[in-house]
């Protein structure tokens, strides 16, 4: 069998795709196919002709359109196969676009790729990442910033795009002296990594229903959706958890996720460029040990937003129910949707 936790596709420098796998049996022979859509896979069609059948462990893949994302199949002479693609989109306007797809759920299957995605602001995208997008076939974003950010930086993925643009925001905080002091260039914060767990457990607290409406829309049709916020990391990370946990997918595997963006984002070019912006109470410079646990993402985070449903829930489904309108019969329609 595959080892999914070894089994990734990442592009060289030259755009080109490597795309490496793990066999719990290793020296078998295995087929790779490659398709601009997953959907052949996930039907169980004609898998086409094996662009590499080899013994090795990797294969370098030329790319043959930079334009277009694809997909991967892997099929070991056992009979076993997994699909891959990659996990973060190589887009320059947006580093931290990313797939959802391919991890699995307790009842073993695994999410769809090229159906769930989460992302940064989508304002600055090049010419040459809104085609990449728009050839994604997204038709349902949730928009996550505060209408101010939504109007400062709006999204822009070209005429030809036919999504549907929803308006979620979601305030990172229940302190809107916070907000007021950030938009006034002040950090005031004493405990910046303690605070930003307080701001998880607020998710769960004051911002349900702006969640409960993204999964309302996901419901709503065979949606492949995208969810974004500013940097794509609190907001989105939250949004993002919520989902994989509906999905079934571990609590492990939601924080490993989450972590994710620490590699995509710039982090240490960020804390240095607001360190010289922002300024605390007294005038001063804010420190970059103050920034830091504010701008990266921690296990702490995302586990404080868990324990708090569980404070206040007498269950997951209980909390599903109550705070995300999500009853068995639409759990089940979830799982069935983005479930292989």
């Amino acid at each position: 069998m595959f080892d999914l936790s070894a089994c990734h596709v990442e592009r060289n420098r030259d755009g080109n795709y490597l795309v490496r796998w793990h066999l719990s049996k290793p020296g078998q022979k295995v087929a790779v196919y490659m398709a601009d859509s997953p959907d052949r896979y996930y039907a169980g069609s004609d898998l086409g002709t094996p662009i590499a059948w080899t013994t090795q462990t990797e294969v370098l893949v030329p790319n043959p359109d930079k334009e277009v994302r694809h997909y991967f199949y892997l099929e070991s002479a056992g009979g076993e196969g997994v699909i891959l693609a990659e996990r973060q989109l190589n887009l320059q306007g947006t580093p931290n676009f990313r797939d959802l797809g391919g991890y699995e759920a307790r009842d073993g299957r695994r999410l769809k790729w090229g159906k769930l995605y989460r992302s940064s602001k989508l304002s600055a995208l090049t010419d040459v990442d809104t085609r990449y997008v728009h050839r994604l076939g997204l038709t349902l974003i949730c928009d996550f910033r505060q209408v101010v950010e939504q109007q400062l930086e709006p999204t822009r993925l070209g005429s030809e795009s036919l999504h549907v643009l929803a308006s979620l925001p979601v305030t990172p905080g229940s302190s809107h002296s916070f907000i007021e002091n950030l938009h006034n260039g002040i950090i005031a914060v004493e405990d910046a990594a303690g605070f930003m767990e307080e701001i998880n457990r607020d998710f769960v607290i004051n911002q349900m229903p702006q969640y409960a409406e993204m999964f309302q829309l996901l419901l709503a049709g065979d949606q492949q959706l995208l969810i974004h916020c500013a940097s794509g990391k609190d907001r989105t990370g939250v949004g993002a958890a919520l989902i994989l946990d509906v999905l079934g997918v571990s609590e492990e595997t939601i924080v490993n996720d989450y972590l994710l963006t620490n590699k995509y984002l710039p982090i240490n070019e960020e804390v240095k460029r607001l360190s010289r912006e922002f300024k605390d109470r007294t005038g001063a410079a804010v420190s970059e040990e103050v920034l830091r646990p504010m701008l990266e993402l921690r296990p702490e985070y995302i586990r404080a937003c868990f324990d708090e449903i569980k404070k206040r829930y007498e269950s997951r489904e209980h909390f599903y129910e109550s705070a995300l309108r999500l009853d068995k019969l639409k759990l089940d329609k979830l799982k069935d949707r983005y479930l292989h």
